[in-house]
C-alpha cells in the first residue's frame, strides 16, 4: 500500500513540473518593449546581423542599402584599418539597467544604462570579468520603440545608426 501511494506521489511531482515548464516557456516568450530593446543592444554590440529584426520598417531602409548591412560593412572597414579582424570591433554588454521613460500600447522609451567591453569570443569576455583583465567602458542611450504587427521594434536613431550613415 505503500509503494502505491509512494508511486502516486511521483507521478503528481512529474505532472506539476510539466506543467510548470509549459507555464514558464509561455512567459518567456512574451516579447516586451524591454526585452526588444536589451535583445537589439547585444546585437547591437556584438556585430549581429539578427540586429536587423529589432529594427522598424521605417529604420531598415530598403533592398538596395539595408541599413544594419551598411553599418556591419563600415564596422569591418574600421577594423581592418587599425589592422584588426571584425572580432576585435565586436563588444558584449553588462551590468544592464532599463527604465521605462513612457510607454502606451503602441510606442515606448526606454532607457539603458551598463558596461561593455571588447568581446573577441564570450569565453574570453567571461574570463577577462573574473581575472578583472581589460577595460570596460559605460554606454547609455534612449531607445523609441514601436509596435510593428504586434511585436515591438526599435525606431528613430539608436546608437546614431541611420539612413545617413
Amino acid at each position: 500500500m505503500a509503494t502505491r501511494s509512494n508511486n502516486s506521489a511521483w507521478i503528481l511531482v512529474v505532472v506539476l513540473a510539466v506543467c510548470l515548464q509549459v507555464v514558464f516557456v509561455f512567459a518567456d516568450v512574451k516579447q516586451t518593449a524591454t526585452g526588444t530593446a536589451i535583445n537589439f543592444s547585444k546585437a547591437y554590440f556584438l556585430l549581429d546581423a539578427d540586429m536587423e529584426k529589432y529594427i522598424c520598417n521605417e529604420l531598415a531602409g530598403d533592398e538596395d542599402e539595408p541599413v544594419v548591412a551598411t553599418y556591419l560593412q563600415a564596422m569591418t572597414d574600421e577594423a581592418n584599418a587599425r589592422g584588426f579582424g571584425t572580432g576585435m570591433m565586436k563588444q558584449t554588454i553588462i551590468h544592464v539597467k532599463t527604465e521605462t521613460l513612457a510607454q502606451d500600447t503602441e510606442s515606448a522609451t526606454i532607457h539603458l544604462k551598463g558596461r561593455n567591453r571588447t568581446c573577441i569570443h564570450p569565453i574570453f569576455a567571461y574570463v577577462a570579468s573574473l581575472f578583472q583583465l581589460g577595460q570596460t567602458h559605460a554606454f547609455e542611450a534612449t531607445l523609441e520603440l514601436v509596435k510593428e504587427d504586434g511585436k515591438w521594434k526599435v525606431c528613430g536613431n539608436p546608437y546614431n545608426l541611420s539612413m545617413d550613415g
